[in-house]
């Protein structure tokens, strides 16, 4: 099933990204690793596959319990075990920083930004910005997609700012520390919704610009985009209403991807509103790039 979407996906003109949570097989031993980084040695050869995925929020409550040495080893040992069976294939993690949501370099909000960073410090030890500098430095992953761990805007209208430019202040801090020369910065966000989408056009602008435009203005060199279709939570999400039928939302994909920013998405051949090549082909009007689940978790 898998390879049968992957070859369709090629056949669509997508790039394809092995979808794969590594860490979870990482922490089960031994034997769970070989058998997933097996599996993706396998598929990684079919066509138009240009990376592999092998973890989502990086550090964030899943099992590493806040221990950055632990995360060092595992990107290490899974980067080596990956360009044994993969050569050539890119390696991408995302990750949430949390430190970037507390509007970096502002003067106007300095003391709110001072307060929100030692606290985000104690609570993500693993995940601060000057771990996050020693992470991309050691070159074990090549293609970041980076969450700002923005707060709710009116968190920033409390502090006389707006959630534009605490996103601003992210990017330029991503973008001061060099992050750029060491990886491929990407942005990501969760648009997907279950049933019909009822957003007005007026706020898929805002959302697009803030996720979206404003990223790819500052450096980010794509957008990942969650998800095409998927159970999440009891619901099924996705990016069209229900049988691939448009709204607001996905036009205003549509348009970005004509305007020439590059969007990644992740797709699960088991979970379609038609079928694998249809729900692919109209993927494809929006996306440059898919995260195709591998089916090892």
């Amino acid at each position: 099933m898998y390879a049968a979407a992957i070859r369709e996906a090629s056949h669509v003109g997508l790039n394809v990204w092995l979808g794969a949570d590594l860490v979870s097989r990482w922490l089960e031993g031994p034997k769970s690793f070989r058998t997933g980084i097996a599996e993706l040695g396998r598929l990684a050869s079919l066509p138009n596959v240009v990376g592999i995925k092998i973890a989502d929020e990086l550090g964030y409550h899943d099992g590493f319990d806040n221990d950055f040495g632990a995360i060092m080893r595992f990107l290490t040992h899974t980067a080596n075990a990956l360009h044994r069976v993969a050569p050539g294939k890119l390696i991408l993690i995302d990750i949430s920083v949390p430190q970037l949501g507390c509007a970096p370099g502002v003067q106007a909000v300095a003391l709110q930004s001072r307060a929100c960073m030692v606290e985000d410090a104690a609570k993500y030890p693993a995940l601060t910005l000057p771990n996050i500098d020693r992470m991309f430095a050691s070159h074990t992953v090549d293609v970041v997609d980076l969450s700002t761990f923005l707060a709710d805007p009116t968190t920033y209208a409390s502090w006389g700012i707006s959630l534009d430019a605490a996103q601003q202040a992210a990017w330029h801090e991503a973008i001061r520390r060099g992050w750029q020369n060491d990886v491929t910065l990407q942005s990501r966000k969760a648009m997907a919704f279950p049933g019909s989408y009822r957003g007005t056009a007026q706020q898929v602008a805002q959302n697009l610009r803030t996720y979206a435009v404003l990223p790819t203005t500052m450096g980010a060199q794509a957008v990942d985009i969650w998800t095409w279709r998927q159970t999440y939570d009891g619901h099924v999400v996705h990016l069209t209403n229900p049988g691939l039928a448009p709204n607001a939302l996905w036009d205003g994909l549509v348009r970005l991807h004509r305007q020439g920013i590059d969007l990644f998405t992740h797709f699960t051949p088991s979970s379609v509103e038609e079928s694998v090549p249809a729900d692919l082909r109209e993927l494809s009007r929006a996306f440059s790039d898919v995260f195709m689940a591998a089916g090892i978790g």
